[in-house]
């Protein structure tokens, strides 16, 4: 049996030899991953104060975000929501904006960090006042490759130097940690996806643990990355 696959893997690289399901077991392909999370901050602290923890904790995994507090936004009766762009509403040939749009945030934080494992990752945060508190609107989109020879080795540098995924649900539960902590908000889940299991954004972060740049690739340094950690390209 073990020689019958090892000489399928063989022939599917030379002549195309298929699976069960037709496919080829050695190809290799890209797979678009969104990410989104929305929290309730429950809590009557300014909103000057709010956003600097937002900016503190979105700092602690990503350099170089592109932070801004629009001047004038005043609290809603209901929490606003992040708006994606429709491909379709867009004039033909204009550019249609990557991620969704933050308007009437208080807090917006937009990054295109550079993280291992894929070369094309947007995050967005928006950060919307209503009169109970916050709601804290996050969104992450980034392609990785899958399949293909470098499979394995791709998931052993996973394993070791962390994976976009890890990246990303660090840098969302780090952000919410940063408001909780610094604003003693009361802070729950309202929608995820992929689904959120457990209450993470409660308990303690490693910060730093999960840095990336939007800057150009420094040298590499001469240290060991600990497992589980995501590090700049």
């Amino acid at each position: 049996m073990r020689g019958t696959m090892m000489a399928c893997a063989v022939a599917a690289a030379l002549a195309g030899c298929s699976t069960e399901t037709g496919n080829n077991p050695l190809a290799s392909r890209n797979t678009t991953v969104e990410y989104y999370r929305v929290f309730d901050i429950k809590t009557d602290v300014a909103a000057p104060t709010v956003a600097k923890a937002a900016t503190d904790g979105i700092n602690r995994n990503v350099k170089d975000a592109v932070v801004a507090t629009p001047a004038g936004v005043e609290a809603t009766e209901l929490p606003g929501h992040f708006k994606i762009a429709d491909p379709t509403s867009a004039p033909p040939g204009s550019p249609v904006a990557k991620g969704p749009s933050c308007d009437g945030a208080a807090w917006t934080a937009k990054a295109t960090p550079r993280v291992r494992g894929t070369e094309d990752m947007n995050l967005v945060a928006c950060l919307f006042p209503y009169k109970s508190g916050y709601h804290l609107d996050m969104y992450a989109v980034f392609t990785k490759p899958e399949g293909g020879w470098l499979a394995w080795p791709r998931r052993v540098g996973g394993m070791v130097l962390g994976t976009p995924e890890k990246f990303t649900e660090a840098t969302m539960m780090d952000l919410v940690r940063a408001i909780r902590e610094g604003t003693g908000a009361n802070v729950s889940l309202v929608e995820a996806k992929p689904n959120l299991a457990g209450t993470p954004w409660l308990e303690p972060g490693q910060n730093g643990s999960a840095q990336a740049s939007t800057a150009a690739p420094a040298a590499p340094a001469a240290t060991t990355a600990a497992p589980g950690t995501q590090t700049a390209r």
